[in-house]
């Protein structure tokens, strides 16, 4: 198990402190179930790390995400993903945790 970094927008841990997002789905790995991270003095570990089409994220696991519909998802997907936008088909890191 190793301690790891995730960066988190606003939005993000706005969800993770309200226990509403339990996951994250990025275009590389940031780690391995086992791994551990901190965000604002609460510590989580990952549970779940795989690789998935973001269209099965986006459809499937919205709400692990923090969003409460899908359209949301894509919204916030866009709007951290400006140069490369919402590409349904492109496969993304989905990172699910708990806190520890």
């Amino acid at each position: 198990m190793m301690r790891i970094e995730i960066p988190f927008n606003e939005w993000s841990r706005e969800r993770l402190y309200h226990g509403q997002k339990t996951a994250t789905s990025r275009n590389k790995k940031y780690g391995v179930t086992g791994d551990s991270f901190r965000i604002d003095d609460i510590d989580y570990e990952l549970d779940i790390v795989m690789e998935l089409p973001l269209w099965f994220v986006t459809s499937e696991l919205f709400i692990s995400e923090g969003a409460d519909t899908p359209e949301e998802f894509i919204d916030v997907w866009k709007q951290t993903h400006p140069s490369k936008g919402y590409v349904p088909e492109q496969k993304v890191w989905y990172h699910h945790f708990k806190y520890s």
